[in-house]
């Protein structure tokens, strides 16, 4: 037994199984497992240290000697680096964001109170959470539903993804999204089978005119930020684009990625759907509030579209996730959490304008003071790619606004900067490496 047990693990090491530094069970352990005596195991392990396999050291237990070489067969590629130092695209946020103290506390609680066979898998996510989001995101944003009409998701692509299929099955073949707007909407909305539209957008948001002469029955809208210009959409045009899904018996998808984050004055505007149940579905992330450690959303949705979410896959989370979710959530931590990052959020929101207007004259920052990202209107003539291009060269990255453009080009210029992964200290000299680039291409070089 001593000879077959020297052997398994010798293979195991060879064929790059066992890595090496990787700690073998106790002999007590593994004598238990396999059913022999432990002085079995120990002799085992005594001739593989003895023979340069193994190491054993008092209080860190018997690894694989670190000097073997480690076979390369199947192996992952290294971490890459990362592409620049300043991370300012649209969507990039930073694990700083999460609460992980608060939310090892919440998933401690949870643990400890879950006892029996553990909770159970419910295709449209366990009932705690959707009781807690129906009401949280009532008295936050107005929704009105109950949790027999939400729906537990995964991140923003995959719930977008369901929502259109979900559509085409109820007989939607064409759809509109806000032209500028985020590219891989309509990426989504083509590979779920449907004719896409862009929208043209304007300080009030979306055209609701325009979208009543394109023929399509249902339109994808963020109402609070838009994507990339940072307008909110009037209350005008807020009761047309209600008054249009009602016209054409059409469905208004609610994308409300930044209502939570208003820095403004008031509280900001409420969602949509509170105006129009019915007709519209109110799709929300954890992504600007947690950055990229949870991936986690959430549909609140008409009963027809609901029912039909029951029946499809939606890449729910596990059950420990949603319910410590569900916790961190009645317990207050969330309204805490998000309070906290309002402030950090505004306060490089300030530091971003203050540093646009300093290093890059002539160019103006619109849209309404919310969110995690801003768009820096640029001088008339500055081609924004190049910019954009010259500026991942010095270890900045940014989206220029000809990358949201789809169907005709817009007449102007600008870059749109995220501050969701940079720290506010850091903004001012991002932007000052920004401004060098656009002295590039304008010809002006900054002094």
């Amino acid at each position: 037994m001593t000879t077959q047990i020297q052997a398994a693990i010798r293979e195991r090491i060879k064929d790059g199984t066992l890595h090496p530094g990787v700690r073998l069970p106790s002999s007590r352990n593994l004598a238990g497992d396999l059913g022999v005596s432990r002085s079995v195991v120990v002799q085992a392990y005594e001739q593989l240290v003895a023979g340069g396999y193994l190491r054993s050291t008092q209080g860190s237990g018997t690894r694989v000697a670190t000097h073997l070489p480690h076979t390369d067969r199947g192996a992952a590629e290294p971490a890459r680096r990362a592409e620049a130092r300043y991370d300012l695209r649209v969507d990039a946020t930073s694990s700083a964001l999460f609460p992980s103290r608060e939310w090892l506390r919440a998933y401690e609680f949870v643990g400890q109170s879950i006892g029996g066979a553990g909770p159970w898998r419910y295709p449209l996510g366990v009932p705690e959470l959707r009781e807690e989001l129906a009401a949280y995101l009532g008295r936050s944003r107005g929704v009105l539903t109950t949790a027999a009409d939400v729906a537990v998701t995964a991140d923003f692509d995959h719930t977008v993804d369901v929502v259109f299929r979900v559509l085409h099955d109820l007989g939607v073949d064409h759809i509109a999204v806000e032209s500028p707007g985020a590219p891989w909407q309509v990426r989504i909305a083509e590979r779920a089978g449907l004719r896409v539209s862009g929208i043209p957008v304007d300080d009030e948001g979306i055209d609701v005119d325009a979208l009543a002469r394109s023929g399509a029955r249902a339109v994808l809208v963020t109402p609070v930020s838009q994507v990339p210009t940072g307008a909110v959409l009037s209350p005008g045009r807020r009761e047309a684009l209600l008054r249009w899904a009602a016209d054409v018996d059409g469905w208004v998808i609610e994308y409300d990625r930044d209502g939570h984050l208003w820095f403004g004055v008031g509280s900001g505007p409420l969602a949509l759907q509170r105006h129009r149940p019915e007709r519209v579905i109110y799709v929300g992330t954890t992504g600007a509030m947690f950055g990229p450690c949870i991936g986690l959303g959430w549909v609140a949705a008409p009963a027809v579209v609901a029912e039909r979410l029951g029946r499809t896959p939606l890449g729910v989370p596990d059950p420990l996730t949603q319910l410590t979710f569900a916790h961190f959530i009645s317990s207050g931590m969330l309204d805490q959490h998000i309070r906290e990052i309002r402030t950090v959020l505004r306060a490089r929101r300030a530091a971003l304008r203050d540093a646009v207007e300093k290093h890059l004259p002539g160019a103006r920052m619109t849209g309404e003071p919310t969110g995690i990202h801003a768009y820096i209107q640029l001088p008339q003539g500055v081609d924004d790619v190049r910019l954009a291009a010259l500026a991942r060269a010095k270890s900045v990255l940014v989206h220029p606004g000809r990358h949201f453009q789809f169907g005709r080009r817009s007449p102007s210029s600008g870059v749109v900067l995220g501050y969701g992964a940079v720290r506010r200290s850091l903004l001012p000299e991002a932007v000052g490496l920004l401004a060098r680039a656009m002295g590039q291409v304008t010809g002006k070089p900054v002094t």
